[in-house]
C-alpha cells in the first residue's frame, strides 16, 4: 500500500516569481546596475535625487562618447573630468559634492555586490565645501509680521499661515512639510509629536507646542466644516476645498509663498523656505538656553558642525575673544 505524502501542497505566487526571474537575469545595462542600487533607499526624495545625480553623470559621459555598461567600466579620470567639468559650471561647492558623493556611493555598493574589487574614485579629491552657507535668516519682528500677515478668513490665507507656523516653529525642510500626512500627527506619552521621515531616511519626532498643535487642529476643522474629512493617509496641507490632494504639495508653492509675503511686508532679503528653518535654528542658538547637541537633534543633523554653520544671525563680535585680551600695560610701562 502506498504512503500519502506528507508535503504541503504550494501555491506558486506567479507575481513573487516573476521578481525572482527578473532579479536573477543577467544585468546588460548600466540603469540595472543603478536600479539595483536604489532598492536600499527606502524615501523616494533619496531615489529622485540619486537618478538626477547619476543621470548627470552618465550623460557627461556620453556627451564625450563614453558609453558604460557596467560599474568597472567606470575609471578614476572619467569622475576627475567630471570634477572639473562642474568646477567649470560654476556650481557651488556643496552642490558638486553631492553630485559626486552620489557616485561614490554607487561605486562603493558596487564594490560591497562584488562588481569590482576597489572603489576607482576614492583617490579623486573632492572640493572644500564651503562653511558659510548663503541662507538668509529672518529676525524676530520679521517672523511677527510674517505669522500675522495671512488672511485667515480664506482657505488659501489659512493654509499659507498653517505653512509659516510649522517653518517658523518646527524648522521642517521644505519636502519634510509637503510629504506631512495626517498619521504623522500622534500622541507619544502624553505628547502631541510630529513623526518625520527626513533626510537621509532619519526618523525624528518633533513635540507640537501649543501654537502649532492649536494651528494644526484649527486647520483640520476648517476643512472638516468645508466637508473635506482628512484620513490618516491623506496630506495635511490642501491645495483645495473641493476635492482632497492626490499628491504633496509642489515644492515650489511653498517657496512663492514665504518669498511673495516677505516681499508684502518690505522684507527686503533674499529668502525662502530654508531661511525659515535657519531662523528656527539661529534663534536656539541665539537663546543658548538650549544645548547644541539638541538643537542638533530637532533639526534632523547627525554632525554638530551642520547646526553651528545654522547660526546665521548672531554676529559674535560683542563675544569676540578679542575683548578678553587685557595686558597689563601699566606694569610694562614701570
Amino acid at each position: 500500500m502506498m504512503k500519502k505524502s506528507n508535503a504541503l501542497s504550494l501555491v506558486i505566487d506567479q507575481d513573487l516569481a516573476k521578481k525572482f526571474q527578473e532579479a536573477s537575469q543577467k544585468k546588460t545595462d548600466i540603469q540595472d546596475f543603478v536600479r539595483e542600487f536604489l532598492v536600499q533607499f527606502l524615501s523616494p526624495d533619496t531615489k529622485t535625487a540619486y537618478i538626477k545625480d547619476l543621470k548627470f553623470f552618465f550623460d557627461f559621459l556620453r556627451s564625450g562618447s563614453v558609453a558604460i555598461s557596467h560599474p568597472s567600466e567606470i575609471k578614476s579620470y572619467h569622475f576627475q573630468l567630471y570634477r572639473d567639468h562642474l568646477l567649470g559650471r560654476g556650481l557651488s561647492s556643496a552642490t558638486i559634492n553631492r553630485r559626486l558623493v552620489c557616485i561614490r556611493s554607487f561605486m562603493k555598493w558596487a564594490v560591497a555586490a562584488t562588481l569590482i574589487d576597489h572603489n576607482p574614485l576614492d583617490t579623486v579629491k573632492l572640493p572644500k565645501v564651503q562653511t558659510e552657507s548663503p541662507t538668509v535668516a529672518f529676525d524676530d519682528d520679521e517672523v511677527v509680521m510674517m505669522l500675522n500677515a495671512p488672511n485667515i478668513t480664506s482657505h488659501k490665507g489659512r493654509t499659507h499661515k498653517l505653512i509659516m507656523v510649522m517653518l517658523f516653529h518646527l524648522g521642517l525642510r521644505r519636502s519634510e512639510l509637503t510629504n506631512m500626512k495626517r498619521h504623522q500627527i500622534v500622541n507619544d506619552r502624553d505628547h502631541y509629536v510630529l513623526r518625520i521621515n527626513g533626510k537621509g531616511d532619519k526618523i525624528r519626532l518633533i513635540p507640537l507646542n501649543a501654537v502649532v498643535y492649536e494651528e494644526i487642529v484649527e486647520y483640520i476643522a476648517h476643512l472638516k466644516d468645508a466637508g473635506v474629512e482628512l484620513g490618516p493617509e491623506d496630506y495635511l496641507l490642501q491645495t483645495e476645498l473641493k476635492v482632497k490632494n492626490d499628491r504633496p504639495m509642489d515644492g515650489s508653492t511653498i517657496y512663492r509663498v514665504i518669498n511673495r509675503y516677505a516681499r508684502r511686508l518690505g522684507i527686503n532679503k533674499s529668502v525662502s523656505p530654508h531661511s525659515c528653518r535657519a531662523t528656527v535654528i539661529s534663534h536656539l542658538l541665539d537663546t543658548q538656553q538650549t544645548a547644541i547637541r539638541d538643537v542638533a537633534t530637532f533639526a534632523g543633523h547627525s554632525n554638530i558642525t551642520t547646526t553651528e554653520r545654522y547660526d546665521k544671525r548672531r554676529k559674535n563680535l560683542d563675544k569676540s575673544a578679542a575683548y578678553l585680551v587685557d595686558y597689563d600695560l601699566k606694569k610694562i610701562m614701570n
